[in-house]
């Protein structure tokens, strides 16, 4: 099973009442010239599209054989970077997560939030936040923490970027050139597992730093639904609690495309997956990752060979 471009530079490409048209790069022998001409990200406050500045087509997310969306824009589902204000967009997004951790009754005046927040680690290093969301003094959650570490990660890279790359520049020249052609299927795939591995070190670092902090601060990560259902596969035998209407320490919060509508020109609408939530506890989630491991005994014995090549058997 392959994937499609779901949407190109901010334009779904299942709509055919439009045509998308593609984008130049302009480049000079092996670097990109765009001579501050670079365009508009469509999902962030007035920073130009990281992918076109890097000489990338802008594929914001790519769409599975069996129509789940795989986001593979780190700027697509709420991006980080400070601009002026906050578009409509990151609004919308930072509105859902606030009602699925402080309270359904919350609004938009009551959330606030800080983004690319550096935190500290042991001997100097440092990582940034995604956000830290709270509310407005005076405004209560119904049970979570009223303070959190925010992280965002859609999804990730795929397999075969090149293949798809390649079908979308051919996409370019193509005489016939429509939205049809340009969301035909190549063999590229969601890499759920590299996405995984990063998101692991972002579970047990920064949301050390949270506890550590002060009491009652928490963590949550908003991820797409292929990602969230790669983690609860890993974490299957876990059995981790559901905290959702006491004292939880960590979130994990799954958007998925919003089809309660027809298809519209523009972007994909994106939703909380309500069907995928976790609320539960920091250190029974740290120590589900922990624990994935097994005795593996024969790894440590059998045949070895020492720094002279000659094959060592040892028991």
């Amino acid at each position: 099973m392959g994937t499609s471009v779901a949407e190109y530079f901010g334009l779904r490409t299942d709509v055919d009442t439009y045509s998308i048209l593609p984008i130049e790069i302009p480049k000079n022998g092996s670097s990109v010239q765009w001579n501050d001409n670079c365009p508009i990200c469509p999902f962030t406050s007035g920073n130009t599209c990281k992918k076109l500045k890097s000489g990338k087509e802008p594929v914001c997310s790519v769409r599975k054989a069996d129509g789940t969306l795989w986001i593979n824009c780190s700027e697509r589902l709420c991006s980080t970077k400070k601009g002026i204000r906050l578009n409509d967009h990151q609004k919308n997004i930072l509105l859902q997560v606030g009602k699925h951790i402080f309270s359904p009754s919350v609004l938009p005046e009551d959330i606030c939030i800080k983004r690319e927040e550096r935190l500290s680690v042991i001997e100097g290093t440092t990582y940034n936040a995604d956000y830290i969301i709270t509310l407005r003094e005076g405004r209560s959650t119904f049970s979570g923490p009223d303070r959190l570490i925010l992280e965002m990660q859609g999804g990730g890279e795929t397999t075969n970027t090149g293949v798809q790359t390649r079908h979308v520049q051919s996409w370019h020249t193509e005489p016939l050139r429509s939205n049809a052609y340009l969301r035909t299927e190549t063999a590229t795939s969601p890499l759920e597992t590299n996405a995984w591995r990063r998101q692991q070190e972002q579970f047990i670092v920064k949301g050390n730093i949270a506890m550590k902090t002060w009491k009652g601060y928490g963590i949550a990560f908003c991820v797409g639904t292929l990602l969230y259902d790669y983690l609860m596969q890993k974490l299957a035998s876990a059995n981790l609690p559901d905290l959702k209407d006491y004292n939880w320490t960590l979130a994990l919060i799954a958007f998925k495309e919003d089809k309660s509508l027809p298809p519209q020109p523009g972007p994909i609408p994106l939703v909380v997956d309500e069907s995928r939530l976790l609320y539960t506890n920091y250190q029974t989630f740290v120590q589900a990752l922990i624990n994935q491991g097994e005795p593996s005994l024969n790894a440590f014995r059998g045949t070895f060979i020492n720094l002279n090549n000659e094959e060592i058997d040892i028991p």
